[in-house]
């Protein structure tokens, strides 16, 4: 599956239609829209289904009539709407970080000084400079004309996949002027925007100018220990013997500079033949895809290990586990006795993926569209998400004050059950009771 360095790729190629800018051609936006329909309808498994359907039709239909008379904020959310009817996590328009940069002059190349992030409790200002300075460390409450909960659920309505997927990537949009105009927020993404939070139970509120991008300074905080742990490895994936312990963090689906996957799964081989290891834990939650074929070697290792037994294997997953790194979660659930542990995933045990680009050169937006179909699940698997057998959801206090809840919860656990295959929670293990709970983070408590 595509990744976001191989996205990265894209942008020189379309470097000349990037800077045509969006007035260059405005007239053609409704010819872009027709085409990106049709692509979308001869490219996706599912796109004959779609154009069959009437509220495909409508939204596609309203898009071209009123695509001349929208800002490109709106453009941009109107035409990720449009997609998002697949559901699949894949089939979207990309942010401009991923194909090279905004046109210039666009209202995408404008930013707030802010990074914010969505956690289970709130959406946290992480980083921040100049007129956001005062910003940092608070939960924003409202944006503009919008509260906090009902602007990530603005995104959620037109996100192309699960909730948890929308929640890992809503917090980028409080810093994009042109997204905040497309969603409603505000009405112009070139005037000052007001915010307003808390921190420690005080008020604070800052009008921030949008502006080019700037350097940001992150709010500081004691690392956990898988931080940590990947800090002493010098790589994102890495694998780690602690007393009875395997840690294996796996961030990416790729070769990376200096360390292959291939060696990655060797490490890995390596640390599961320590004479003391009894447990293992293979932490995903930091993982958004790449190749998955790659992990492949390392699961079937672990499939026919010690480890595979109640209480030997545990698997941390997140709103971030998605795509490339969902694929062997779900085989892990299906053939393991595996103890899912932490948030929901990001991706759908049955989706699509290996995306195809399409470049509108009119707006300078690339949409993508799903390929192929990855059911790694039975066929009545009709799931979202994975749910985590343990939850331990990350809330800014445990993110700020350097507590990892999800490894301290499968550190601590403890299965006294024997290893049955013929169970029927192994066997239908998509209707295990864990996986019919509900994920409520603050936007969906609102």
């Amino acid at each position: 599956m595509l990744t976001r360095r191989a996205f990265a790729a894209l942008g020189a190629a379309g470097a000349a239609a990037l800077q045509a800018g969006p007035a260059a051609a405005q007239s053609a936006k409704r010819a872009e829209v027709e085409a990106l329909r049709r692509f979308a309808e001869t490219t996706h498994p599912r796109g004959r289904e779609a154009a069959a359907d009437a509220d495909w039709r409508a939204r596609w239909d309203a898009l071209a009539a009123e695509a001349d008379g929208l800002s490109e904020g709106q453009y941009f959310v109107r035409t990720r709407r449009a997609l998002s009817w697949f559901r699949d996590g894949h089939t979207t328009v990309l942010p401009f970080e991923f194909v090279g940069g905004a046109p210039a002059g666009s209202a995408f190349a404008l930013h707030l000084p802010i990074h914010a992030r969505a956690f289970h409790d709130g959406v946290y200002v992480t980083a921040a400079a100049g007129a956001g300075a005062p910003l940092l460390g608070a939960r924003i409450t409202r944006v503009g004309a919008m509260e906090s909960a009902a602007l990530i659920r603005a995104v959620a309505e037109q996100w192309p996949g699960n909730d948890a997927w929308a929640h890992r990537w809503a917090g980028s949009h409080f810093s994009s002027p042109a997204l905040l105009q497309g969603l409603g927020a505000v009405r112009d993404a070139r005037a000052p925007i007001a915010i307003e939070g808390e921190r420690n139970g005080r008020r604070v509120r800052a009008r921030l100018t949008p502006a080019e991008a700037r350097d940001l300074a992150e709010m500081q905080r004691p690392r956990t220990r898988a931080e940590t742990w990947a800090s002493e490895a010098g790589f994102a994936n890495f694998a780690r013997v602690e007393g009875d312990l395997v840690y294996i963090g796996c961030a990416e689906m790729a070769d990376l500079e200096g360390k292959s996957f291939r060696e990655f799964t060797r490490e890995c081989f390596a640390a599961m033949e320590h004479r003391l290891a009894q447990r293992l834990v293979l932490d995903l939650r930091r993982n958004g895809g790449g190749n998955n074929y790659l992990p492949e070697g390392l699961r079937k290792r672990i499939l026919r290990s010690h480890f595979n037994r109640p209480g030997g294997l545990y698997v941390l997953i997140s709103p971030f586990t998605f795509s490339a790194a969902q694929n062997p979660t779900t085989r892990l659930e299906r053939d393991s006795f595996a103890i899912f542990v932490g948030e929901p995933t990001g991706g759908a045990p049955n989706h699509y993926g290996d995306a195809a680009p399409f470049r509108g050169e009119a707006s300078g937006i690339t949409s993508i569209v799903s390929t192929i179909p990855w059911f790694d699940s039975y066929p009545q698997d009709q799931r979202d998400w994975i749910m985590p057998d343990l939850p331990a959801p990350e809330t800014f206090a445990d993110w700020r004050a350097g507590r990892d809840a999800g490894l301290d919860a499968a550190l601590a656990h403890y299965a006294r059950e024997e290893a049955d295959e013929a169970a029927r929670e192994r066997i239908f293990y998509f209707r295990r009771p864990s996986q019919s709970t509900e994920w409520r983070p603050f936007w969906r408590e609102a």
